[in-house]
C-alpha cells in the first residue's frame, strides 16, 4: 500500500469545471474521473472554490459527489439519504484506495461506523461479515476510522494511519482569493499556460517538495485563467503564488480542459517527486 507522504497536497478546483457539460449524468462522470485523479496521485485536500456565482449549485454537486466517492462502499448507506446530486453517483468508479479494502480483505486499519453505544462499549460497521465491538463508548452515528489491536477494533486518529487514507473535501464560496488569504500554506503553485515550463522549474519544484510541509496546486477555469480569478479579488498570481508553471508546454489543442490539467499536472508533480535531481 502507498505510503502518507511527507507533506500535504491540496488541490484548488473551480466550480465551474463542470460548465462545460450539459447533464447531470455528464457531471457526475466528471466529478468521478476527479476522484479518481485525486485518488491516484494521493491528494490529502479537495478545495472547490466558488469562481462564478452562476455554479454555486455546482460546487454543492462536486462536494457531494467527492465526499461520496471518498466514502467506503460498505458505509454509504448509513451515511448519504437519497439526494439528487447522487442520482446517477453509481457512475462514479470505484477509488480501490487502502481504506476502500475488498469484501474479506485482512486490514489493520478500517474506516467505520458507530451503529450503537453504552457506556461500556460500542458496535461499529467496519466492513466485516458483522458489526465489531469496541470497549470504549463512541458518538452515535458517526464515521470513524478504526485499528485493530491485539484482537480488538479501537479508535485511532487518521493522521496516525501510515497509509494514504483518501482525500477530504472543503468548499470556499467566498472564493479562492478568500481561502488563499485565510490558509497558511507553505508553498503555492499556479497552473497556468503562461507560466514557466515545468522541464525549466524541475529543480525548483524538486526542492520545495523536499523542503515543504504543505503544498498546494491552484487550477483555473474553463473560461478564466488563475490570472483573471485571482485579479477580481484584487490579487495578483506573481505575488501570491511561489511558483506560476505550464505542466503542458507545446499542448495541440486550444485548450486544455481543467480535469485534463488535474490529470496532468499531478502525474508531473509525482514524477519530479520521485527524480533525483
Amino acid at each position: 500500500m502507498a505510503p502518507r507522504r511527507p507533506h500535504t497536497l491540496t488541490i484548488c478546483l473551480p466550480s465551474s469545471i463542470l460548465s462545460l457539460a450539459q447533464t447531470l449524468i455528464e457531471k457526475t462522470i466528471i466529478v468521478g474521473q476527479i476522484a479518481r485523479a485525486a485518488s491516484i496521485y494521493r491528494v490529502d485536500d479537495i478545495v472547490i472554490y466558488l469562481d462564478k456565482p452562476s455554479s454555486r449549485d455546482d460546487a454543492i454537486l462536486m462536494k457531494d459527489l467527492l465526499i461520496y466517492a471518498e466514502t467506503p462502499q460498505y458505509l454509504r448507506r448509513y451515511i448519504f439519504p437519497l439526494s439528487k446530486n447522487l442520482k446517477y453517483a453509481a457512475l462514479v468508479p470505484p477509488l480501490r484506495t487502502p481504506h476502500h479494502p475488498l469484501s474479506g480483505a485482512n486490514s489493520k486499519f478500517r474506516e467505520g461506523f458507530v451503529l450503537k453505544s453504552n457506556g461500556k462499549e460500542s458496535i461499529v460497521d467496519v466492513g466485516l461479515k458483522e458489526p465489531v465491538k469496541c470497549p470504549q463508548r463512541l458518538p452515535m452515528n458517526r464515521r470513524i476510522s478504526m485499528k485493530f489491536v491485539d484482537g480488538t477494533w479501537l479508535p485511532t486518529n487518521r493522521e496516525e494511519i501510515q497509509y494514504y487514507w483518501g482525500y477530504k473535501t472543503q468548499m470556499d464560496l467566498k472564493g479562492l482569493g478568500h481561502h488563499l488569504t485565510n490558509s497558511n500554506y507553505d508553498y503555492i503553485i499556479a497552473t497556468s499556460r503562461l507560466g514557466a515550463p515545468v522541464s525549466s522549474v524541475a529543480k525548483e519544484l524538486k526542492n520545495a517538495i523536499r523542503t515543504s510541509q504543505s503544498i498546494v496546486i491552484l487550477f483555473g477555469a474553463p473560461d478564466e485563467g488563475l490570472h483573471e480569478i485571482l485579479r477580481k479579488s484584487g490579487l495578483d498570481v506573481e505575488q501570491v503564488c511561489d511558483m506560476v508553471v505550464n505542466m503542458v508546454p507545446n499542448q495541440g489543442t486550444e485548450t486544455v480542459r481543467t480535469e485534463e490539467a488535474l490529470l496532468i499536472s499531478l502525474a508531473v508533480f509525482t514524477f519530479i517527486e520521485h527524480m533525483d535531481l
